[in-house]
């Protein structure tokens, strides 16, 4: 039986470039895991979800998906319909002229009937608060809006495995929660996400973090043994919860702090 997603010594350079690609980065997930890919601007991150989904191809090494490899130009309509990726800038995505027609664009790929279609439309619209824009252009959508499109683009599909770059980045707080919510969800639902970030913040319930500078793995293991390790989180470029940022600065080093009820307990101690 084929393994679910597998990238194998995976590598990826740019031609005739200075960009950071991927090197050599090896890594197997099961069905149903949250991983989080943690680094800071620039380290690999994004190159690293295109070769996930099959948007890059790698100069080395291989990735599988359910044994579908993304090097096979045949096997990549295979991948597209078992993963999908947000992109770190939503309007990368947009393809339609309404919020709704967006939306529809790929299912209406997926030989379902009209009313089918309807159905699944009008769902993620209500799920991700749309429904009243849904005759808007989607260019003309706030941040948090687009944010919201372009989940709801990739929700629609049911895809076994989500890609998430930077999903919360330059969003209002409510906005944030709410997404960051959503996402969470996956994980009852039993999807599997990989989660890309250069805030630990965000991921602190991921199953498994891997570390990624310069394009290579430095680092892998859960997301609690990194907020022990709060000198070489920032060498990295890596953000630290803001209450164990308050608490280092405090001096506070007894046991991890995370959140504020944990800063609270910390310093009644």
């Amino acid at each position: 039986m084929a393994r679910f997603f597998v990238l194998e010594e995976v590598s990826y350079c740019y031609p005739g470039s200075a960009k950071t690609g991927v090197c050599q980065v090896n890594l197997e997930l099961e069905p149903g895991t949250f991983l989080a890919v943690l680094g800071a601007n620039g380290s690999g991150k994004s190159t690293l979800a295109r070769l996930c989904c099959g948007l890059l191809k790698p100069t080395a090494g291989r990735v599988l998906v359910e044994g579908y490899s993304t090097a096979n130009d045949e096997e990549l309509r295979y991948i597209y319909q078992r993963v999908g990726i947000v992109f770190q800038h939503p309007e990368d995505q947009f393809v339609a002229s309404t919020v709704e027609r967006e939306v529809a664009f790929g299912v209406e790929n997926q030989n379902l009937s009209s009313r089918a279609i309807r159905q699944v439309v009008d769902a993620e619209l209500a799920r991700f608060g749309l429904t009243a824009l849904k005759t808007a252009h989607p260019h003309s959508l706030s941040g948090g809006e687009k944010r919201f499109l372009s989940l709801a683009d990739v929700w629609a599909l049911q895809p076994k495995l989500i890609l998430v770059d930077e999903p919360l980045a330059m969003l209002d707080p409510g906005a944030r929660e709410r997404i960051a919510r959503l996402l969470k969800e996956l994980k009852t639902n039993g999807q599997s996400m990989i989660w890309f970030t250069h805030n630990l913040a965000e991921v602190m319930a991921a199953d498994q973090v891997l570390v990624i500078a310069a394009g290579r793995v430095v680092w892998r293991g859960q997301p609690a043994a990194l907020l022990a390790m709060a000198g070489q989180v920032r060498a990295w470029g890596i953000s630290l919860p803001p209450a164990t940022q308050v608490a280092s600065a405090l001096g506070i080093d007894r046991s991890p702090v995370v959140n504020v009820d944990e800063l609270v307990a910390a310093l009644w101690k």
